[in-house]
């Protein structure tokens, strides 16, 4: 049972990965200093704190309205829409839109490159909202993004990535187009070590390690082979299976949020601040939760199922987790909690949940079959019993 009072926990760092690429070496850029919008954005110095020095918050305000939807389902995966009063009035596209219309540009941010940061210029007259776990395809290798940004209008600036293309670094193009969506595995781990590293050296930088670690455990389960271990090529190659989940799985009208489960099993929750926003990334999110359900069908659990009621009390859990907030490379802060159950992250800008997500806490030293479970407050209230199998989601 979970304990009443959880707050983000103290962990050992996590040392964070090295600017070097294994291929090519790449000497770390000059110390950043946030300049005007006519320059380059790139948050505090190394070693700053990058906390906000409020008091703890919790997500209680952006979630206790949602209402939980009726479950989706194809084969292995069930999918749980959530919805609630369309809470943002931000004024921002999306980095996919943006690339198409030419007005964002993302590239390395030097001819020699440098892992775990990319430079994107948004030369339009709105914000643009980059998605945690969104690929990035081209120039030197294929990277995703650490954590949910919102870049500022006519703005540059240099953004947190991780490469997800171990055997690639030289330039097939100079700037990067849109991807896929990373499975939710994979963001789970690299939220724990971002936010890790956030709390401990002030970067949002993940353990890039541990990031090819999973990519390779994606291809190795997926029995797909490709010669720089790329993720986009394990998506490619299996893009038949991933098109029946998203064809049997239409989105949910008035969506704003979705909770994921693989063989009765949480595995992720995306919350968005508008159902426009959901809607219109749908089928690349849905990739991603289909590599799960693809990779961890030969450890099906035939015998669970995830539920509405499961759903309501995993909300209602998180909304009493304490936040550690810290500034964000673009508009707004970057929310991180962990708990001994789930993690993860929200960008929050101007008083609005921008994107919440939320991942179990696999790697919290607990056994993953150990009857761990999340149950309402209510139930926490009265007597220490075990809940009901309807209320256990893990």
């Amino acid at each position: 049972m979970v304990d009443r009072n959880l707050r983000l926990r103290a962990t050992t760092p996590v040392i964070p990965a090295r600017d070097n690429h294994s291929r090519g070496t790449t000497s770390r850029p000059p110390a950043k200093t946030p300049v005007g919008v006519a320059g380059c954005k790139t948050g505090l110095q190394k070693g700053q704190n990058m906390t906000t020095n409020q008091a703890p918050t919790t997500l209680r305000p952006f979630i206790e309205a949602m209402q939980v939807g009726d479950p989706l389902g194809h084969l292995n995966l069930t999918l749980v829409p959530l919805r609630g009063e369309r809470r943002g009035q931000l004024d921002y596209l999306l980095s996919m839109d943006a690339l198409t219309a030419g007005t964002l540009a993302i590239t390395e941010v030097s001819e020699g490159g440098s892992v775990p940061e990319l430079l994107a210029v948004n030369q339009g007259q709105q914000m643009l909202l980059l998605l945690d776990g969104e690929e990035l395809v081209g120039a030197k290798q294929n990277r995703i993004l650490n954590t949910t940004v919102l870049l500022p209008a006519q703005s540059k600036t240099r953004i947190p990535v991780s490469c997800v293309e171990q055997g690639r670094w030289r330039h097939v193009s100079h700037e990067f187009a849109s991807g896929s969506y990373s499975p939710a595995k994979l963001r789970a781990r690299k939220s724990r070590d971002v936010s890790r590293n956030l709390a401990t050296v002030g970067e949002a930088r993940s353990d890039q390690g541990g990031v090819w670690e999973e990519v390779a455990a994606n291809m190795c389960a997926a029995a797909v082979p490709s010669p720089t271990m790329a993720m986009h090529d394990v998506v490619d190659q299996r893009r038949d299976s991933l098109t029946g989940f998203i064809e049997a799985m239409k989105y949910p009208a008035e969506a704003r949020g979705i909770m994921a489960a693989v063989d009765g099993r949480f595995v992720a929750l995306d919350l968005f601040d508008r159902p426009a926003t959901l809607e219109r990334i749908w089928a690349r999110l849905i990739t991603g939760y289909a590599m799960d359900a693809i990779v961890r069908n030969q450890e099906a659990d035939k015998g669970k199922q995830f539920t509405a009621k499961g759903a309501t009390a995993l909300l209602e859990h998180v909304g009493e987790i304490e936040c550690q907030a810290f500034r964000s490379v673009g508009v707004g802060e970057d929310w991180r909690f962990e708990a001994t159950d789930v993690l993860g992250q929200a960008l929050v800008a101007e008083g609005q949940c921008v994107h919440l997500c939320v991942f179990p806490n696999d790697t919290a030293g607990r056994p993953q079959d150990s009857g761990s479970s999340i149950v309402p407050p209510s139930s926490r209230r009265r007597a220490r019993r075990s809940p009901p199998p309807d209320e256990r989601v893990f």
